[in-house]
């Protein structure tokens, strides 16, 4: 079978590869020659020869080249032949040359010796995830099956990780044990080399965890291929499956790709993204670029932006970092935007500035007119100073205009009270004469609020 489409997985190589960060290009003008090249029991160790003659290519007595004849047959490689020079790769120490090696091979991998392949090289690695390669490799290697027989690479690797069973492990941070990531790195490569029926099985997941995951690979396997594809297939998801934080991180894949192609690129394709929420994440994604180092450019980025509603959550980015150094300079800044933008900034100035002066905050909120951003601002306030005084909290609580968003933080403030004094909290639920299901949201543990993308549980309400 032709495996044309492993040949672009060769420059991905350089790029992921290695945890440690190795970088080596396989057609540089000056490549590696081992010494023993011949020595299949001991170490290779790889001196610098000049090959500037072979026109930047690995010559014909290159030590990969070398590698890869021993197991060449008729232009393929068999399964056996594979399994075996994944062990040589694996016993090799160099690099640089190891990372030549695998790209020879990936680039001879067939559907009839892609599990072979990975089976060697999940026995023969060593160190674990510090190892030669690490995990990484399994997952370019489980990324390259994919795009030759993604159905099978995924039937494979599916059936593995289940006979693996507990010892497969390797989750944490909520991210998929056993072999769940190499299933996503195959999903990835079958998303590259054939979307549609990457998407067809993607569809017919049922498990919600495998469903975020598969999507995020889905995703960065189209983007091989451009962003346009990538941003349909986010528009395409049902709205349980990839709304609020998810779609955001989603968008956060593709805007940090086209962030590769410059900033100022990015920051006029977001302008052009059409849904309010999709354009959200790529602008929230572009504004946190721009701060890393330019808090001055990105202010100015959202200012520019001001007046479109999905650049709040970029405004409360900026806000939330910026209102720890001066939350005052924020509120100056924030009376240039309108809308949820300036009441996002307005929330983050406060709960910042409430942690230093206090008595100066409530001076400034009394003084504000009515608007959503006033709002915004007393709710902040009144949940800081709840612990302390929750009963001037809840008369704060009392003057927001907006009905949802006072019944939250009234909830919120009565949450911490009733913590702290069980006694006087039941005395204001009585007096407010609350429905019952808002007492127990109260009285019970946890908090409400919905999950935002900004990684904070949201008042909802009057933003």
């Amino acid at each position: 079978m032709k495996n044309s489409t492993i040949i672009p997985l060769v420059a991905f190589t350089a790029a992921a590869a290695f945890g440690l960060g190795w970088v080596a290009r396989p057609d540089s003008a000056d490549s590696d020659q081992a010494a023993n090249p011949d020595d299949a029991n001991t170490r290779q160790r790889v001196i610098s020869s000049d090959n500037r003659g072979s026109g930047g290519s690995a010559s014909s007595g290159s030590a990969e080249s070398r590698f890869l004849s021993k197991y060449l047959q008729e232009g393929e490689i068999s399964s056996e032949d594979m399994a075996a020079a994944i062990k040589e790769l694996s016993e090799t120490n160099d690099p640089l040359l190891r990372q030549k090696m695998l790209a020879l091979l990936l680039e001879k991998l067939t559907p009839e010796n892609a599990k072979d392949a990975f089976l060697a090289l999940q026995k023969n690695r060593r160190g674990g995830p510090m190892g030669r390669g690490g995990d990484d490799e399994l997952r370019l290697l489980a990324n390259a099956w994919g795009r030759i027989d993604g159905a099978g690479a995924i039937a494979a690797l599916k059936e593995m990780s289940e006979a693996m069973g507990d010892e497969g492990g390797r989750g944490g941070r909520g991210g998929p044990g056993g072999l769940g990531r190499e299933m996503i790195s195959a999903l990835s490569g079958w998303a590259t080399s054939d979307s549609g029926a990457a998407i067809a099985h993607f569809e017919g997941l049922e498990d919600g965890m495998e469903k975020r995951f598969g999507a995020a690979g889905i995703i960065q396997g189209m983007l091989v291929n451009g962003v346009d594809d990538a941003m349909g297939f986010v528009q395409s998801l049902p709205e349980g499956e990839g709304d609020g934080r998810e779609k955001g991180y989603y968008m956060s894949m593709i805007t940090s790709e086209m962030i590769e192609q410059g900033l100022d690129t990015a920051q006029s394709w977001a302008s052009t993204v059409t849904d309010p929420k999709l354009r959200s994440g790529a602008f929230t994604e572009v504004t946190r670029e721009l701060m890393r180092d330019d808090r001055e450019a990105a202010a100015e980025y959202i200012v520019k932006n001001g007046e479109d509603e999905a650049i709040a959550t970029a405004a409360n980015r900026l806000a939330d970092s910026w209102a720890r150094e001066d939350p005052e300079a924020v509120l100056k800044w924030a009376d240039n935007l309108s809308g949820k933008a300036k009441a996002e900034a307005y929330e983050e100035a406060v709960e910042s500035w409430v942690r230093e002066s206090p008595e100066e905050v409530a001076e400034f909120i009394g003084d504000l007119d009515p608007s959503p951003e006033r709002d915004s601002a007393v709710g902040a306030f009144a949940e800081r100073v709840a612990n302390d005084d929750p009963v001037a909290a809840m008369e704060w609580a009392d003057t927001i205009s907006n009905a949802d968003l006072k019944l939250e933080t009234q909830i919120d403030v009565a949450r911490d009270w009733y913590r702290d004094d069980k006694t006087a909290a039941n005395e204001w639920i009585a007096a407010a004469n609350l429905p019952e299901e808002t007492v127990k949201r109260i009285t019970e543990s946890g908090r409400g609020g919905g999950f935002d993308y900004r990684g904070r549980g949201g008042r909802g309400g009057g933003r």
